[in-house]
């Protein structure tokens, strides 16, 4: 099919954004060479240097305002001092104060250090102790401009926020801005004073942060004095730039001569603190980056085009690749070829069908959620399986994660005349269920019974007291008597014969009367049962293979023989024919009769609990025995019409398998036509000789192929269930899961990844 243009928009529209990319930077430095570059860059270096210093402006003012923010915190909002000021005890009071301080001081790693003085204290409260005035300024910090005098004259008398001037402590050689704050400056005195302690380190580090020039940088307060700054060497004097700011009238650049040099001065004053700051760069400086940003533009101007078209080159690549290839995965779940539509049309239709396809699954589901569930119980009290796997599985896929270990069966009689519209649901009687254990219920044949599958209790006295609170739930919420017989627990396998021990334990109410619980265990103590004859399997199981009526009839003769001679309670009888049926049914599957070959006379666990008399027992023996005698000699019949194989060998079955085992029209009752004997025959000579079945031959072999095709080609995996003779490939993935315990896509990817492991050839990860 022929594609338009349509068809690859997306890929034209990166091709032109692309191409837009390598124009517009191209078209942009052409303006720029055609204007005037200098004054440009110019205005360029001015801007950047006054944006740095707005930022270390606006960093500082951040600052200060973050100490009259914890000033205001620590004396009025937070107002946390109070329990410690009022406080007569010394040690608790000065604990108090230095833990609030230095909690509030490691809020802001700018501070240093914080002083708290009362008037009516003798001692100074800070973040790392408590001390006297003397202690403080002579033993802790030893400043040039500040004793013990100078000390308590700035404690005492300022009615406003004070800086001063950085000076060294003696100490430490460190030197700190130190800014006194006083306590409650609205009112007419102050009770106190904040001191702030920053070591100009730490000033100098932010302004290094947000300085990216490479001149002088300086601060002062508002009434000029200095506080701290970045000075090279070679920079301009202090004192000359403190002049300079002190006079006023600054512009926020101009040029300025100082020591006999021209600079660019940068000045700004904060409108919140009214410090000032200037930062003096000198021209030189300037005149020599516009010269190397001149020589720069040309090499700019040069790469630039190389690595433009590199780009475009590398993007088409790199981004449309994935495009294309979704758009093509897309086209073969689903295409219109009426339509030309672009790759995000494309995958947007396929993803709207893809949701529609889910839509209508889930609602198809739900749909029939009900007669699923229905069909998953009905399996387990018939033991309609081959494999109890088979049953897990099926749970986990109509969403019944939780069907798993020891159950057992109840079932629950109301009365026969209870009005419909008073019979409640089974949901609703499921949550008539106490405790924690699992219960899902299902409906019962008869109109007035319903069975449950309880599951999660242990032990006959837990489920005992369950089914009495349900009793009497259920019986509160119908006004009927209500009477549940249950049976023993039981594994899933062994689920029948749990529904026979209920049904049997149902029918006692007879003797101990209705609205009651009645629990098989209970029962069968004082009941001296007699165990199950010991049946013969084997020899029955190769009675049935091969078609011998007479060994199958004396089977069945040993069991009637059993029954009238030690008359058996009801439940033994019951159990011994569904143990008996379900042997039969299992030979229907391993030999592939078909189900129509039943006559639909056959029994299954609810019409073995409707058995009554001994009589009706023996005629459903009978009848089961007719059948099954007709049925093979039927086989057997239409075997002895065809010429038999010259000579039939486990070696001549193999080699027969072996070159038809991957056929999906193959089947095992096309090979025993092909040898002229019956399939029950050719299967039983096949055990003997060989230790194994057919089927389980003939699985080995699809599974081994399977292996190999998962491992050394890239087919779906459909086409790989065709190949080893599935049609269906859920059926192939759920075999294939069973015998290797891994899907066939784990499969896959486990060889691949053997695969790219260095010296390692081998593609098969599982035996």
């Amino acid at each position: 099919m022929k594609l338009g243009a349509r068809a690859y928009f997306v890929f034209i529209k990166h091709l032109v954004s692309y191409l837009l990319l390598l124009i517009i930077p191209i078209t942009v430095l052409t303006l720029v060479v055609n204007s005037q570059f200098v004054d440009k860059l110019q205005q360029e270096v001015i801007s950047g240097n006054l944006n740095s210093l707005d930022k270390v402006q606006s960093a500082m003012d951040d600052q200060l305002k973050w100490i009259d923010d914890m000033t205001r915190q620590l004396l009025t909002e937070d107002n946390s001092f109070t329990p410690f000021l009022i406080s007569d005890h010394w040690g608790y009071k000065t604990w108090g104060i230095t833990r609030e301080l230095k909690r509030f001081q490691r809020l802001s790693p700018f501070i240093h250090e914080i002083w708290l003085y009362y008037k009516d204290e003798k001692s100074v409260f800070t973040s790392s102790g408590v001390y006297t005035v003397p202690v403080l300024v002579n033993q802790i910090y030893r400043f040039g401009d500040m004793r013990e005098k100078e000390l308590l004259s700035y404690f005492n008398s300022p009615d406003k926020m004070t800086v001063l001037k950085t000076a060294t402590d003696q100490q430490s050689g460190k030197k700190y801005v130190r800014i006194f704050v006083p306590l409650y400056p609205n009112q007419k005195h102050s009770d106190g004073t904040l001191v702030y302690l920053i070591e100009e380190a730490a000033i100098q580090q932010l302004m290094s942060a947000y300085d990216e020039s490479a001149g002088s940088t300086l601060i002062f307060d508002q009434s000029g004095q200095f506080i701290s700054g970045i000075q090279p060497e070679s920079g301009p004097p202090e004192q000359a730039v403190r002049e300079l700011v002190q006079h006023g009238g600054l512009a926020d650049n101009q040029k300025v001569e100082l020591g006999g040099k021209p600079y660019y001065l940068f000045f700004m004053e904060s409108a919140v603190t009214g410090w000032k700051y200037t930062t003096l760069l000198p021209v030189n400086q300037v005149l020599r980056k516009v010269e190397q940003a001149q020589q720069w533009y040309l090499y700019g101007v040069a790469a630039l085009v190389l690595i433009g078209g590199s780009l475009i080159y590398a993007s088409m690549l790199l981004n449309y690749r994935p495009i294309h290839r979704l758009r093509k995965e897309s086209m073969q779940v689903w295409s219109d070829p009426d339509r030309n539509l672009n790759e995000l049309d494309t995958v947007r239709d396929v993803l709207q069908l893809l949701v529609r396809h889910n839509n209508e699954l889930d609602r198809h589901v739900k749909e029939g959620a009900p007669a699923a569930r229905n069909r998953l119980f009905v399996m387990l009290l018939k033991g309609d399986y081959e494999q109890i796997d088979e049953v897990l599985d099926y749970g986990k896929k109509i969403g019944f994660p939780g069907i798993g270990g020891s159950m057992r069966v109840v079932i629950v009689q109301l009365p026969a005349q209870l009005e419909a519209n008073r019979l409640p649901s089974i949901a609703q009687m499921e949550g008539l269920f106490p405790g924690n254990g699992r219960v899902y219920g299902v409906e019962h044949f008869e109109a007035d019974k319903v069975i449950f599958f309880l599951g999660g209790i242990t032990g006959v006295q837990e489920a005992e007291e369950t089914l009495q609170s349900f009793r009497e739930a259920l019986y509160q919420l119908t006004s009927c008597p209500v009477t549940v017989g249950a049976g023993a627990e039981a594994s899933l396998t062994d689920i029948p014969q749990s529904y026979l021990e209920a049904q049997t334990a149902l029918g006692y109410r007879f003797v101990q009367g209705v609205n009651r619980v009645i629990m098989y265990e209970r029962i069968t103590r004082s009941a001296e049962q007699a165990e199950y004859p010991v049946l013969e399997a084997d020899e029955l199981q190769r009675a049935i293979r091969e078609g011998d009526a007479d060994s199958l009839s004396a089977h069945l003769s040993f069991v009637l023989s059993y029954i009238r001679t030690v008359q058996p309670p009801l439940i033994v009888a019951r159990g011994l024919c569904f143990e008996m049926i379900r042997l039969i049914n299992g030979m229907w599957r391993e030999l592939g009769l078909q189900e129509e070959s039943r006559f639909g006379r056959y029994p299954d666990i609810f019409s073995l609990a409707q058995l009554d008399t001994l009589d009706e027992f023996e005629g459903l023996i009978t009848a089961v025995s007719a059948d099954l005698c007709g049925i093979f000699s039927q086989k057997q019949c239409a075997q002895l019409k065809k010429p038999p194989a010259a000579h039939c060998s486990v070696e001549a079955i193999e080699a027969y398998i072996n070159a038809h085992y991957d056929s999906c029209e193959f089947t095992l009752q096309h090979m025993a036509d092909h040898f002229g004997m019956a399939l029950p025959n050719v299967s039983q000579l096949f055990k003997d000789k060989s230790g194994q079945t057919l089927l389980e031959y003939m699985t080995m072999l699809r599974m081994e192929k399977a292996k190999t095709l998962l491992g050394t080609t890239q087919l779906q995996l459909k086409a790989v269930a065709e190949e080893v003779g599935y049609y269906n490939a859920s059926s192939f993935i759920r075999r294939f899961k069973q015998l290797t315990g891994v899907t066939p896509g784990e499969y896959r990817s486990s060889c691949q990844k053997a695969a790219l492991q260095p010296g390692n050839s081998d593609t098969s990860a599982y035996s």
